[in-house]
């Protein structure tokens, strides 16, 4: 009994102790989020289906004005089955859009004009084909399927087939309220026959920020039957912590396939570059001020038609790259090399596990800093060495324009070190890596 009330005394004494401690510690803690039990239940807007509102969905009537009274009386639309033809943009903010599938539901346009123009945050676009008339919109520069304009944040957008655009995405400079997007989610996007962008993200102030863009498709048509303006799929500045997984640049005539300017903690997953024509010295990636990591990349059946690249850095750049799969590749006009540097900033690389059909490591003469340093920092891929295989320092190539850039492994003794060719003035040697 002695030994119980003992136990009751100190199970006591602590319960006061941890009130007191929260008390006095509260300024160091972080105040639990409770749901407030006072509230209502939240209830879903009540859906509207746009042919109650007088839409007809027969491709041929002007359902424009059907379309922005149901989105006028309630937050939540559906489009059944069918082709809505319109002629003017829709207003999108805090609306849910919801068609009955990408092969079912298509909104039909003629205007020069955005289909969907997104105004402000938490809303949700799914489920539809958003295309304008005719085939060719290079002379049509506001044909951008989905535009923002001013703050978006919190916004889904999944299972969206764009057709016939200028860009398919686009966050409009015009904006002059605070020109940021943030936590957006895209997610099963297809974007064909575009003319500038599948997806355009620059905002003008502000940035994008902390958003997961999944299973992102984009294509021109096959080499035969192609829209031939030469595009750039993705285009992203200003951006921060963004991820992109499985993203695909495919059946174009590009000029590159990813540029990125001022943009930090960008992470892409799984991109897949097939069937493309790489023009006007272009690469596949451009990385302007940024720090990037790319991470399972396969090219497949390019065509490269002047002296280009896989990855160009520059602009006080970091890139991160862990495997390279080309095959297929076709130097019509020019040659592929793996990596080069514009200027003389500071730039690094770490580029792990090539294979491929591509065989120059970089550009020549574009693989060192102004003061020498290799810019290249890692190369470990041990079938690019195959056709050198390990050398001892008493057998190292002749250091020459073509070995400029080349890297190779020595064996010194019992250890293993790298060396550089590069060149010094008017002369070639081979340098450490330290």
């Amino acid at each position: 009994m002695k030994k119980l009330l003992i136990a009751s005394v100190i199970a006591f004494m602590l319960v006061v102790a941890g009130l007191v401690f929260i008390q006095f510690d509260d300024v160091q803690r972080t105040t639990p989020v409770n749901a407030d039990n006072t509230s209502d239940e939240f209830v879903e807007p009540d859906r509207i289906n746009v042919k109650e509102y007088g839409a007809k969905g027969d491709g041929v009537t002007d359902d424009t004005v059907a379309i922005k009274k149901a989105l006028k009386d309630g937050a939540y639309l559906f489009f059944p089955a069918g082709t809505y033809f319109v002629t003017q943009s829709f207003e999108v903010d805090k609306h849910k859009i919801h068609g009955s599938g990408m092969a079912n539901t298509v909104i039909m346009s003629n205007a020069d004009a955005p289909i969907f123009k997104v105004v402000g945050s938490n809303s949700d676009i799914r489920d539809l084909t958003l295309q304008y008339e005719d085939w060719y919109q290079d002379e049509h520069p506001e044909r951008n399927a989905i535009v923002f304009e001013g703050e978006v944040g919190h916004s889904s957008f999944e299972n969206l087939k764009l057709v016939s655009v200028y860009r398919g995405f686009y966050v409009l400079p015009s904006s002059k309220e605070t020109n940021h997007a943030f936590s957006l989610n895209l997610r099963n996007i297809y974007v064909f026959n575009y003319a500038k962008n599948a997806l355009h993200f620059a905002p003008s102030t502000g940035g994008l920020s902390g958003s997961v863009m999944e299973n992102i498709y984009t294509h021109n048509g096959t080499r035969d039957d192609r829209y031939e303006e030469k595009v750039v799929p993705y285009y992203f500045d200003n951006l921060s912590e963004l991820t992109l997984i499985q993203v695909n640049a495919e059946w174009s005539d590009i000029t590159t396939a990813f540029s990125l300017n001022n943009s930090r903690n960008v992470v892409i997953i799984s991109p897949h570059i097939e069937g493309t024509d790489l023009f006007e010295e272009g690469s596949y990636f451009d990385i302007h001020n940024s720090n990037v990591k790319v991470m399972g990349n396969d090219f497949i059946n390019n065509v490269i038609h002047s002296d280009s690249s896989i990855f160009r850095v520059y602009g006080n750049s970091n890139l991160s790259v862990d495997g390279v799969h080309t095959r297929d590749t076709v130097q019509e006009g020019g040659t592929l090399s793996i990596f080069e540097t514009v200027g003389e900033e500071d730039n690094s690389a770490s580029i792990e596990r090539f294979i491929g059909d591509v065989e120059k490591v970089g550009d020549f003469n574009k693989l060192v800093n102004s003061d020498g340093t290799p810019i290249l920092k890692r190369y470990n891929d041990q079938n690019f060495y195959e056709k050198l295989g390990v050398q001892y320092e008493s057998k190292l190539p002749n250091p020459t324009e073509e070995m400029r850039g080349r890297i190779i492994l020595i064996q010194n003794g019992q250890t293993d070190e790298l060396y550089i060719c590069i060149k010094e003035g008017s002369l070639y040697k081979w340098k450490k890596i330290e």
